[in-house]
């Protein structure tokens, strides 16, 4: 037969320590007093409480019906990728001409440096991007027989050789100008030209028609007779590191 005092702390027990503890002050105190004179007992009263059979029991568990899967989806077709090309793209044409243009820019390049060609110019009746009719660069070396020219303004040991232009030897300085019609190492005729600071200076030379020429005419250069035989004005411009050269109609009555 059950103990009437085990079955008191047992019951006490649940009310402390149990999911719905509502023990109040004196039952806390009559739980201490007991589980005191159980444990002076021994250890043979120590049992364990049984627990309260309608606090304990709780709802039995439904059983859980087994959901069905659901339907496997149908696999979705994938779509079939391009075969990549493995084989490299031609470059385009362009980049092929430029190559060509370089290409044939550098051979007339070599070919002018070997040929000691320092002036250039273009074919007659042919302009460039500034429609002038030529560009004349400075040759190396000091020309032979600048002394000769007196003019206001040269400085003799500056003046350089231009190159040619249709016959007409061409030479300057910074400041000045001369268009002869042969060397100055030669006898010949020419005109030059100096301008001030901050000015370029500018030489025209005026070649008379054929049917007009006369014996003071027999200087000029045969080629440029041959080139211009109608006539026409040369100006010679310096700017900057070139010396530009324009073609002109003579003047009325010229």
């Amino acid at each position: 037969m059950p103990d009437p005092t085990e079955e008191e702390l047992a019951r006490l027990r649940v009310r402390a320590y149990g999911p719905d503890a509502d023990l109040d002050e004196a039952g806390l105190a009559r739980l201490t007093e007991l589980e005191a004179a159980l444990s002076s007992r021994g250890p043979s009263a120590a049992r364990t409480p049984e627990p309260d059979p309608e606090r304990e029991a709780g709802p039995a568990p439904q059983p859980v019906a087994a959901e069905e899967p659901p339907p496997a989806a149908e696999p979705k077709p994938v779509p079939l990728i391009a075969p990549v090309s493995l084989t490299a793209e031609p470059a385009p044409r362009t980049l092929d001409r430029r190559v060509r243009a370089a290409w044939v820019l550098s051979i007339l390049v070599t070919a002018a440096v070997a040929a000691g060609l320092t002036a250039w110019t273009l074919p007659w009746g042919v302009r460039d991007d500034q429609h002038h009719a030529a560009r004349l660069t400075e040759q190396p070396g000091t020309p032979d027989g600048a002394g000769q020219w007196n003019m206001s303004g040269l400085e003799v040991d500056e003046l350089r050789s231009f190159g040619s232009y249709a016959g007409l030897e061409v030479y300057a300085t910074d400041a000045c100008i001369i268009v002869a019609t042969a060397p100055l190492s030669e006898p010949g005729s020419g005109t030059g030209m100096c301008a001030g600071a901050g000015l370029e200076p500018v030489v025209e030379f005026h070649v008379p028609r054929r049917s007009r020429a006369s014996a003071g005419d027999f200087g000029y250069p045969e080629e440029m007779r041959d080139h211009f035989p109608d006539g026409i004005v040369l100006r010679f411009t310096r700017q900057g590191d070139v010396i530009l050269v324009d073609e002109g109609a003579l003047p009325p009555g010229f």
